[in-house]
């Protein structure tokens, strides 16, 4: 056999590759063709951006240059020193160029430098970048090569005029009555201006005959590319689509002869893309349609069995479902204990202050008469307390709206533990009093770190009221101390006890140790002193059994970043 053709190879290949492929590659080609063809508008409008910057630069080259003659013939005048004075600083464009153009000439030039030349040549900041790659790029084609000689030329008679210029000053300074010489310098300034303004129109012709080339050029470029890839493009695209219509024509027309009960006739398979895998796909259907009635009762079977495990999934979704209806449920029914609780909490007090309220209220009116101070002050003493306890309520609902937006404020200082504990004991002794559980400080180190006091003050003040609570009127015994670079507090009742499936609970939300309504508390106690010390990057736990009391145990590190 013969060696096939490249192209028919090539052929084969791309009829084995994927249908998406083909596509992918196709829209890749034409998307490979814009971006080239936008490098290349950024490419022309770059160099003709430059070409422009060039054209004015000249102007301003070719203008200060004129306005430096003038200033000299008008100083030969009338010898004004201020019209000398003007001829060096038009001069200045001319110079800024130039440095510019010497410092580009360097091996490693210094770009600040030459930004601050053309700046100082009227080339505005942003032109700067395509002026430098232009010259940069194209430093060896003629046209620039020609502008850039010519520039340097010019450059050289401007040094030429400055000198003569000086000249003629020197001569004026001096009082000479040499009018030869100083005809000559005037002669030799004409001719330098006249030579200026051939160079000049040399320059200027010259990057008009660069710019129409560099766009001829980029036309060009642009023509070739899109004729190529434009081509490659349609040529891939005309056979991709012929290949397509034909696998659908063919797998039309055997559908066809199965729709009618004909399931002998096979497609045939000549690719191995997506059309060759669907015509041997159709073709292992056929072989299945005719075997599919002797399979019928088997499929019977597998479709009972797909219908029981689909409703064993709805049970299982059914299971579910009711899952989370009782935790809903459970959910609405913290809620309402919550609200009933804390209703309760609030309207006790409220009714309690009312009645005092009334109390003095009725002290002071004309039908009776007026309590003593001591009455006075027991009546303002209860209202306070019930203030207090209100605010109480208030702050704890305040705290837990900053807990659920992440917006719990702690500010830490260098506290003494031992200390505020000490004075969180002294502040409720009033409390154990009336509670009938003795507050005993067993042990009671130094403990400065950094902390919050408020907040820690609260968290010790909720675990000495709950044991107080729940102490069953025997004391309570309370440990501060360190251990290793941790603060430890441990507040210990000889109450009923936490079971242990209910401690993990009891620092949740609504949780309350004792379900007794008679118990007063919200639930919120222990969950938002948990917030505090873990903001303290410590931790707070109980160790408890039934009827054998509870020990409360906070511990956080002393040495914090505040």
């Amino acid at each position: 056999m013969g060696k096939s053709h490249p192209l028919e190879n090539l052929f084969n290949i791309w009829k084995n590759i994927s249908i998406s492929v083909k596509l992918y590659f196709v829209v890749g080609i034409m998307a490979t063709l814009v971006i080239i063809e936008l490098f290349t508008l950024h490419f022309a409008m770059g160099n003709l951006s430059a070409v422009r910057a060039f054209v004015g630069g000249e102007a301003s080259w070719s203008k200060a240059q004129k306005n430096a003659v003038y200033r000299f013939q008008r100083f030969a005048l009338t010898n004004n020193e201020a019209d000398y004075r003007a001829f060096h600083e038009a001069l200045k464009i001319p110079d800024g160029d130039r440095a510019a153009r010497l410092e580009l000439e360097k091996p490693n030039p210094n770009m600040e430098k030459v930004l601050a030349g053309f700046v100082q040549g009227r080339i505005h900041p942003d032109d700067f970048p395509s002026v430098v790659n232009m010259l940069k790029r194209f430093n060896q084609v003629s046209y620039i090569a020609k502008a850039v000689s010519a520039w340097k030329e010019g450059d050289a008679l401007l040094v030429k005029l400055r000198n003569t210029v000086d000249e003629y000053y020197g001569l004026v300074l001096e009082g000479s009555t040499n009018q030869v010489r100083m005809q000559k310098c005037l002669d030799e300034v004409v001719h330098i201006n006249n030579e200026l303004t051939r160079i000049e129109e040399i320059f200027s012709s010259t990057l008009g005959e660069g710019s129409r080339w560099m766009e001829r050029l980029i036309f060009m470029i642009l023509v070739i590319l899109v004729i190529t890839v434009e081509s490659i493009g349609l040529t891939l695209t005309f056979f991709t689509s012929k290949a397509i219509s034909k696998g659908l024509s063919n797998l039309n027309d055997i559908t066809t002869e199965f729709g009618r009960g004909n399931f002998e006739r096979r497609l045939v398979v000549d690719s191995s893309d997506e059309l060759g895998q669907l015509n041997q796909s159709v073709n292992r259907m056929g072989d299945l349609l005719q075997k599919s009635y002797s399979d019928l009762r088997l499929s019977h079977k597998d479709l009972e069995l797909k219908v029981q495990e689909r409703t064993a999934a709805l049970e299982a979704i059914a299971t579910q479902n009711s899952e989370l209806y009782k935790e809903a449920k459970t959910a609405v029914k913290m809620r309402d204990d919550f609200l009933s609780i804390a209703s309760h909490e609030l309207r006790t007090p409220l009714t309690a202050l009312n009645l005092q309220i009334y109390l003095l209220e009725k002290s002071v009116s004309e039908e009776e008469g007026p309590m003593d101070k001591e009455q006075v002050r027991k009546l303002t003493a209860r209202s306070m307390t019930l203030v207090k306890k209100l605010a109480t309520l208030q702050g704890v609902l305040m705290d837990l709206a900053q807990i659920r937006v992440g917006k719990l404020e702690i500010k830490k200082e260098q506290v003494d533990l031992a200390v505020l504990v000490n004075d969180c004991i002294a502040q409720l002794a009033s409390q154990a009093i009336r509670s009938g559980s003795e507050l005993v400080l067993e042990r009671s180190e130094i403990t400065v770190g950094e902390m919050d006091p408020i907040r820690m003050s609260q968290v010790v003040t909720n675990l000495l009221t709950n044991a107080m609570k729940y102490g069953e009127r025997k004391p309570v015994r309370v440990k501060v101390f360190k251990e290793n670079s941790n603060a430890v507090v441990v507040v210990q009742d000889e109450g009923l006890g936490v079971p242990l499936e209910k401690q993990e609970q009891i620092f949740e939300r609504f949780e309350r140790a004792s379900d007794d309504p008679g118990v007063s508390g919200l639930g919120l106690g222990l969950y938002i002193s948990k917030q505090i010390v873990e903001a303290h990057n410590g931790k707070i736990f109980i160790e408890s059994a039934a009827g054998k009391g509870s020990s409360f145990i906070m511990k956080f590190p002393l040495h914090q970043n505040v």
